[in-house]
């Protein structure tokens, strides 16, 4: 069996980091017994590694409860983390901060603090010499083919078209638990859009990761406010166009009619017959 392709044992992460530091790193990696791998109930974020500030010694890495379902994404993201692990590590036996990509290094690309020189060389030093890795800047859940989309559940996403004349709009994961309450769903979206008319679509779990997530009670976070989409008539045809999504029907709110049909409605050639 080729190295890379071993089974991997999501229920024992402290082995399965073991592994990756000896097959990854040499074994170069050095932690307390204080240290811990394990998984969190972070559902947004993926993954975190946490040290001490005071005197630079890794405490833990922890990983989202989701990467259980797909171990390949789960090697590739603890080893992403496993990175700023090192260079740590290299910063306590030599004092030399580079390594830890606070800022910028003349003639090297810098994203953000933390993900700098060191970090981008250690990333693209892996994925050639481990394909199987497919190590990512900042991985997403779903995201790529290491993610086995069949245990990925769908989403439900509302459509809240703000100001269609100028194709603006935002877009809202709803929370898996909750019911699809239309009604609620409406008044959430003339409270805080002063928008009417809204549209509810199933999608395939990866593509809702993108879109913020409402509360059980269909109300926004407090820190998790949607913002406009640009295009946003485009975003959301590419959302009705994938393979797997599907438009649900409102259910327990009656339509309202438009003035001509509502005048129809209300006419009874009885009324008229003496004419």
């Amino acid at each position: 069996m080729p190295a890379g392709a071993d089974p991997i044992d999501c229920d024992n992460l402290q082995a399965l980091f073991d592994l990756c530091n000896g097959r990854y790193f040499n074994g170069t990696l050095r932690c307390s017994d204080a240290f811990t791998v394990s998984y969190s109930a972070a559902e947004r974020q993926m993954s975190r590694f946490r040290y001490c500030t005071d005197t630079g010694q890794p405490l833990a890495i922890d990983l989202s409860y989701r990467l259980r379902d797909h171990p390949r994404a789960l090697r590739s993201i603890l080893v992403r983390e496993m990175i700023p692990m090192l260079a740590l590590q290299c910063y306590r036996d030599t004092g030399d901060v580079t390594f830890l990509d606070r800022e910028p290094l003349y003639g090297h690309l810098f994203i953000e603090p933390g993900l700098g020189a060191f970090f981008l060389a250690q990333m693209e030093h892996l994925n050639l010499q481990f394909p199987e890795l497919c190590l990512t800047v900042k991985p997403r859940f779903g995201s790529g083919s290491l993610f086995d989309q069949n245990r990925i559940p769908t989403a439900r996403l509302v459509i809240i078209p703000t100001d269609p004349a100028n194709n603006a709009g935002v877009i809202y994961r709803l929370h898996d638990k909750a019911p699809t309450h239309w009604r609620a769903l409406r008044e959430m979206a003339w409270l805080h859009h002063n928008a009417h008319d809204i549209s509810i679509l199933r999608v395939s779990g990866a593509l809702a990761e993108a879109y913020p997530l409402l509360r059980k009670d269909h109300q926004p976070r407090a820190n998790a406010r949607a913002h406009p989409e640009t295009d946003f008539d485009l975003v959301v045809q590419e959302l009705r166009d994938h393979r797997l999504t599907a438009e649900l029907k409102a259910t327990g709110v009656p339509s309202e009619p438009d003035a001509v049909s509502g005048q129809f409605a209300g006419w009874h050639p009885e009324a008229y017959s003496g004419y």
